[in-house]
């Protein structure tokens, strides 16, 4: 019998340690596969998740986004993504939700913001290399447009403290089918700090 408490008290510790908070629980309550999420609820898990992985495979991401603060009207938040064979960057941006659907780009210059760091080493990029970086990021922004995104809703796992959304792109408020990509979410702590940048 004792053995018995014992082997339930260590299931029920080790199954608290692994839940959702109650909000992302009540979040993923409401919600069934393939249906749009709302942008109150996106929110809640913006606020709650350690790092969201874009397109994950094996624990490498084609891009992440950590969500540093988040109101009523938008979020703040860094977004990273290998730059080349040889350099990791991130950079600061900022998004405006709209009609409790989307969330969308500002236009706002993002680039000031860009940091570099070394892949092989994780070494800090500085001086004319980084200028040189943040110029040809300069380049690649020319035909920018101002997108929104909103999300379905795909899966979660409790086990592996994850969440499954699909963004969806628009441009100029016409979905771009083509740019849709699963996006994993991550609250476990360390569980995120193991995510990787592929190039």
């Amino acid at each position: 019998m004792k053995m018995l408490l014992a082997a339930l008290a260590i299931t029920l510790t080790t199954g608290s340690a692994l839940a959702f908070d109650a909000e992302t629980q009540s979040v993923i309550d409401r919600h069934k596969a393939n249906k749009p999420v709302s942008m109150t609820d996106v929110a809640t898990l913006m606020q709650s998740s350690e790092q969201w992985c874009y397109n994950n495979q094996d624990h490498s991401c084609a891009w992440t986004d950590i969500y540093l603060e988040v109101t009523n009207l938008g979020a703040t938040f860094e977004i990273g993504n290998a730059w080349d064979a040889d350099t990791d960057i991130a950079f600061t941006d900022k998004g405006i939700f709209r009609d409790d659907r989307y969330i969308c780009e500002t236009g706002a210059d993002w680039v000031p913001t860009v940091r570099a760091t070394r892949r092989s080493d994780g070494s800090v990029i500085t001086g004319r290399q980084l200028w040189e970086i943040k110029q040809a990021v300069y380049a690649t922004r020319a035909d920018d447009t101002q997108d929104c995104f909103d999300y379905l809703y795909l899966r979660s796992n409790a086990d592996q403290q994850t969440i499954t959304l699909l963004q969806r792109q628009y441009t100029d408020d016409v979905h771009v089918e083509g740019n849709d990509v699963e996006v994993s979410l991550h609250f476990n702590a360390e569980d995120a700090a193991g995510l990787t940048w592929r190039w």
